[in-house]
């Protein structure tokens, strides 16, 4: 894939410019079959699959029966949250990914970078070992890996490829493709993040970002009360990006990615209704002019 030429993983039968896809970890406390069935009465056209210990137990058929069942694509596969997966820990957990996301057909390995801070510390190492070991691994098969954009929301956290730039000089040297978590890109220009990563992007994660509420007391509450809201509850310019990314034709997923405190997490009306407004957000950017109607 060249520099300049933006991946083509998913270009829609039915001609639609955005595609909506439900991220499993905004509902992790449920079980997939349920959090499948929530996303197909949503409306949404699939999922990203987060690794999970049901994954684990109950294997990619099970799945890949669930997705049928509820007429859904396993868009992207993401490594598990957890510190630890079958595979091992560490970047053991994108190995886990891909070999789900093989078995499943998805089209996309979602992974996250490294936190070292130099290349000679031997967590960095590994870490690149299985970046390269997979990308062999995935050989000439439909699947990219594709590196998420980091998280820093403190001074303190640094790593080697937080600036969007040095992730997308990576990727271009490794042929990766990007994940744009819009709610990682933190207190950087989102605009300018997404013209930065444009070229190697198949996949959005989309959620807001509050600044207003940065000065609670503690880092843990900070994090669930600022972090991964639902659009139009954060700061961030999501309907610039939005418009961007249909103008640009962007053929990937749009995977919600909110939290499970975002949508509610009980009772199953509430999480219902905000499920269709993401839907609702999401399809609000489609270029109608341009589609087919949907079946």
């Amino acid at each position: 894939m060249s520099d300049t030429q933006s991946p083509s993983l998913f270009k829609s039968e039915r001609d639609i410019s955005m595609l909506s896809s439900l991220s499993t970890a905004c509902l992790y406390h449920l079980p997939l079959r349920t959090t499948f069935r929530l996303a197909a009465d949503a409306g949404f056209d699939g999922v990203e699959l987060v690794m999970c210990p049901e994954v684990w137990l109950r294997g990619a058929d099970f799945v890949a029966e669930a997705a049928r069942r509820y007429d859904l694509t396993v868009y992207s596969v993401h490594q598990t949250l957890l510190c630890i997966s079958p595979r091992g820990s560490g970047a053991g957990r994108i190995v886990d990914a891909v070999d789900t996301a093989l078995a499943l057909g998805a089209r996309c390995v979602v992974a996250h970078t490294t936190w070292a801070e130099g290349w000679e510390e031997l967590k960095a190492q590994h870490w690149l070992d299985t970046i390269q070991a997979c990308q062999e691994r995935l050989g000439d098969s439909d699947t990219r890996l594709s590196l998420e954009n980091l998280g820093i929301y403190t001074d303190a956290q640094h790593s080697l490829l937080q600036e969007v730039p040095a992730l997308v000089n990576f990727a271009a040297r490794y042929d990766l493709a990007i994940t744009l978590d819009t709610c990682h890109v933190g207190t950087e220009d989102l605009v300018t993040a997404y013209q930065l990563v444009k070229d190697r992007l198949v996949n959005v994660h989309l959620s807001d970002l509050s600044f207003s509420s940065s000065r609670l007391p503690h880092p843990l509450l900070q994090g669930l009360f600022t972090r991964h809201r639902m659009p139009g509850q954060g700061d961030l310019p999501l309907d610039d990006v939005m418009r961007r990314l249909a103008a640009d034709g962007f053929a990937g997923p749009i995977s919600v990615e909110v939290s499970p405190l975002a949508l509610g997490m009980w009772p199953f009306s509430k999480i219902e209704e905000r499920l269709a407004k993401l839907v609702s957000y999401v399809r609000s950017f489609e270029k109608t002019h341009e589609m087919v109607p949907r079946p």
